[in-house]
């Protein structure tokens, strides 16, 4: 079920998250400092090609990941004329992320696309702990970096561990 390219999206919310976190400016500012043209031009990635031989289901995962896609667009949008904060552009790039990881079917497609996440987390929350150090981002939206963070890893680990039927025997409790 491989209908589009798995780098698209995750170029996409590398885009919204380097955007969220590594800004040179404060979360609340005015003006923020504007996107880098290399940024921009994965932003300005097309949509994921609709076609008429799409199965119902595909065709509804598809036009969810453009959705989330149009609004990382305007949210970045609004983040660079100072009506939107930080959390709004974590949110967006979750969404983005989750559509685009429920558009592949096969193990080994969903952990290539929850690698390409991780590394877009990881570069993210170096970029926010920076951020934080300098006073210009919180520790709240950091935090919620990191659980997303720890989020795409358990994915990932599922994803390269489990089998399709058969749940690990040896699963952790809560303590």
């Amino acid at each position: 079920m491989r209908t589009i390219e798995p780098k698209l999206g995750w170029s996409c919310a590398l885009a919204i998250i380097l955007c969220a976190s590594g800004l040179q400016v404060g979360l609340y500012a005015q003006q923020p400092t504007k996107l880098s043209p290399k940024v921009m031009a994965i932003v300005n990635l097309p949509l994921a090609e609709l076609k008429d031989d799409d199965p119902p289901l595909l065709r509804l995962k598809k036009e969810r990941f453009n959705a989330a896609l149009r609004e990382a667009k305007a949210r970045i949008d609004l983040y660079d004329r100072g009506l939107t904060r930080l959390p709004e552009l974590i949110e967006v790039g979750e969404r983005l992320f989750a559509a685009e990881i429920d558009l592949y079917d096969k193990r080994d497609q969903k952990a290539q696309v929850l690698e390409s996440q991780l590394d877009v987390y990881i570069e993210a929350e170096a970029n926010l702990e920076k951020r934080v150090k300098e006073g210009l981002a919180t520790q709240a939206d950091l935090e919620r970096l990191r659980y997303n963070r720890y989020s795409v890893e358990i994915a990932l680990f599922n994803a390269k561990n489990m089998h399709d039927d058969h749940e690990s025997k040896a699963q952790p409790t809560p303590q």
